[in-house]
């Protein structure tokens, strides 16, 4: 190290604005290096879409759970007959050929695979 100790010693700089000093030329300047388009994902787009995103996923969610709880009371309720062995779209198909007049909404929501929801629990 140099017998002189301080740290402005060991590191000499020059000022940009010195007499002596030339700037370089030639070279590429930071905006130029600089991408000019800048592309954001689709999910960051912009913060409105994300908030639609969200609100379109809660309402869908919504209306799922709404469905299946009209589901729930269809197989609840006792006036369209028993619901054990049959699914949820047979026993609609059973009540509206006997004249009960099943909700039409729950036709829409059942397939014919959906047991009904005592279906292997009793």
């Amino acid at each position: 190290m140099r017998s002189g100790g301080d740290v402005r010693s060991f590191f000499r700089q020059q000022k940009a604005h010195a007499a002596g000093s030339v700037k370089p030329t030639g070279g590429v300047s930071k905006k130029a290096a600089l991408p000019r388009h800048h592309h954001k994902p689709a999910s960051q787009a912009t913060p409105d879409r994300a908030v639609d995103d969200a609100r379109r996923h809660v309402e869908e969610a919504a209306e799922e759970e709404g469905r299946e709880r009209m589901a729930r009371e269809f197989d609840m309720d006792i006036r369209y007959g028993p619901c054990l062995g049959l699914t949820r779209a047979q026993r609609w198909r059973r009540a509206a050929a006997l004249g009960l007049a099943p909700p039409p909404a729950v036709i829409a929501v059942c397939s014919d695979d959906q047991p009904c929801l005592w279906e292997g629990r009793v």
